[in-house]
Parts: structure tokens; sequence; C-alpha cells
């Protein structure tokens, strides 16, 4: 019996350890340096060798000392809240804690029934869904704090795949449609910092004397620091593993589009399937590596999923909005939806009108008519 719980823990570790790896692999930048930030001010043995975002890693020094006084001031016995303060330690960088509760137990030297206690008095801290066990229990704890409860009641309904939801809510369609809105929208992982709108770049390409130059800014750890340190060399590993990855598949990228690190605005048929069969990685993990991860390049900085194109005309949503607001920029009188639709059709881009809104909208420009009235105005 003892023998079978022992290999049911060490499956279950090597499952966990996946499940912690993974998601570094999607972090960006910004992600990653709040959680060296906060894992630096306690262990001198991890320093960031590069990539470091110094206004993320301020904000993660303080980030433990915030959630303890949270916890000093709530309900429980001092060993109740001491292991509280160590679930608050294994927080992964987003703010999760997926390790199983039969993992933490048994990393902890605790039961199960304690670690469960303790992980549910952390859902009640802010910033919300701090220690969900994923994503899901996160935009769940999102959905119990939301100021309408509607959306509580239509997360549950969709969650259990319930029939006819605005029946059984008693609320019109309209209505529904709005929450759903809302509930799909739901953050993901707790808010850890402010969010900004200055983008962290993993890589830059310029042209310099002539030639293309690649500079990494991909986080790394001092490797002389590392020492014997467990957690230190997990990191070190992981992060090692994350940068390599990452690295591989640019390589693929960069091949294809060439033309567009060269300054022109090409963009060449690429499927995320072509970069995995060219790695020999799963396409799941080619869609994690571009998750959130941008370059620096002569056309400006750029989302490394909007190098994956349809294989006609270089179509991506990228692309298209790039012709749509040069069309805007350089109209002499306003343009309706339908006539923009119809130059785009022009230039090779085949998109409905309700696109072409859509798109205008997200660029920031107004309609035809606050258009003509902004150039009416003379431009103010």
């Amino acid at each position: 019996m003892q023998r079978q719980e022992q290999q049911q823990l060490q499956t279950q570790q090597l499952t966990q350890d996946m499940v912690r790896r993974l998601p570094i692999l999607e972090a960006d930048r910004t992600a990653i340096a709040f959680q060296l930030g906060r894992l630096a001010r306690r262990n001198p043995c991890i320093a960031t060798g590069s990539g470091a975002v110094e206004w993320v890693a301020d904000t993660a020094s303080g980030f433990e000392e915030r959630l303890f006084e949270q916890i000093k001031e709530g309900s429980g016995t001092e060993t109740q809240r001491a292991l509280q303060k160590r679930l608050v330690l294994a927080l992964d960088h987003r703010g999760l804690l997926p390790e199983s509760d039969f993992v933490l137990a048994h990393r902890f030297e605790v039961d199960v029934a304690d670690i469960e206690a303790a992980r549910q008095a952390l859902l009640f801290l802010e910033p919300t869904g701090i220690g969900a066990k994923n994503e899901h229990d996160c935009q769940y704890r999102h959905a119990i704090e939301h100021d309408d409860p509607l959306v509580l009641d239509v997360f549950e309904a969709l969650d259990a795949h319930l029939d006819d939801i605005p029946g059984r809510l008693d609320i019109s369609v309209a209505e529904y449609e709005r929450v759903t809105r809302i509930v799909t929208t739901l953050p993901k992982t707790p808010l850890l910092y402010e969010g900004t709108e200055h983008v962290v770049p993993e890589l830059e390409v310029v042209r310099r004397d002539g030639e293309l130059v690649t500079t990494w800014f991909s986080p790394t750890l001092d490797a002389a620091r590392i020492r014997d340190d467990r957690e230190a060399k997990w990191w070190h590993e992981t992060l090692e593993m994350r940068n390599a990855t990452l690295k591989s598949v640019w390589a693929v990228i960069a091949e294809r589009q060439r033309d567009w690190l060269d300054g022109k605005l090409v963009l060449h048929p690429l499927t995320r399937k072509e970069v995995a069969e060219q790695i020999g990685k799963h396409e799941s993990t080619v869609g994690r590596a571009i998750q959130g991860k941008y370059v620096t390049t002569e056309g400006g900085v750029m989302a490394w999923r909007h190098f994956f194109v349809r294989a006609s005309h270089g179509q991506s949503p990228f692309m298209v909005k790039k012709a749509l607001a040069e069309l805007i920029q350089q109209e002499t009188s306003p343009l309706s939806d339908a006539a923009l639709m119809r130059e785009l059709a022009r230039l090779g881009y085949t998109v409905t009108r309700r696109t072409v809104a859509n798109y205008r909208e997200a660029l920031g420009f107004g309609n035809s008519r606050e258009r003509e009235r902004q150039l009416w105005k003379g431009g103010d």
C-alpha cells in the first residue's frame, strides 16, 4: 500500500512539474520578471542575468508582504496562517497554485485537508483569484466578485452546459448575450500589477551596417549565483528550456518572413503546424511559445502571432489592419466602411463590411461622418 502511494506521488510530481513548466513557456517577459523579482527577494541564489524589467521587479518585491498582511488580519490559528504563508510562497508567476493538494500536502508534511483549508483562505485575499488551481477557477472567483450577480449565474449555467439559459434565468436573449461577453472576458489570472500599454519585446531584429542583427532580451539567471540551490536550479533549467524553444520557433519565422525583417511590407504564408514540424515539437507548444511575445523590427514592434498568415496575399488581421489604417490616413475625403471594404478587396484583402468596422474601431478611427467632422475642424 505504501509503495503504491509512493508511485502515485512520483507520477503526480512529474505531472505537476510539467504543469509548472509549460505556462512559463507561454509567459511573456513581464510575467517572468515579476516572478523572478519575488523569488530574488528571499533567495540570494536567484539573480537575473538578463532580461530584467525594473518596474516589474520593484512591484514584485513587496508582493508577499502585502499578502502576508492580509493573512495576519484574517481568522485562523497561527499554524493555519503559517501554512497559508507557505502556499503564498508556492504561487507560480501567474499567482495561481496549480499543484495538486496531494503533492502540496506531501511537500509541506501536512494533511490534504489542511492544504484544502489553506487554499480556500487564500481565495479570499486580494487580488481576486490568488491561489486558484487553474485559469478556469480564477475566472470563477472573478465571477463571484463581479458587481453584476447575473455574471455568476451565467458563468455557472455555462459551466453546467445547461439548455435555454435565458429561459432558466428569466432574462432576455440580449441580456444573456451581454452578460456572456462579460463572462468570456473575465481575467484568467489574478491582476498582480497594474497593466501598462508598454510592450516588452522578447528580441530585436534591426539592420546595422547592411546586416540584420538579432538581440535577445529573454530572462535568464546568473549561473554563477545558482550553486546547489534546488529552486534556482529548477528556474535556470526551465528558463533555458523556454529560451531554447523560443529561439527555435523564431528561427523558422525569421527564415520565412525575411522580407518583412528587411523592411518590406510583405508577409509570406506560415502556419503553426509547419513550424512544429520543422522544430520537432507539438503544434500546441508552438502556440504557447508565440503567446504574448513581441519583436522589434524595421517595421516597428510586432506580435509573433502576426507572422502567421493564410496562404494568399499574406492575409492576416495584422496586415488587413495595417492596410486599412493606411487607406484612412491617406484619404482626402472620408470613405464609408463599404467603400473601405472595396478598396481592401482591390488590394487583395477579402473582408466583410462588419470586419472593416470592427478593425476601424480597434484602430481608433471614427466612422466616415466622425472623420468628416474632424477634417472640417481642421483635424482637431
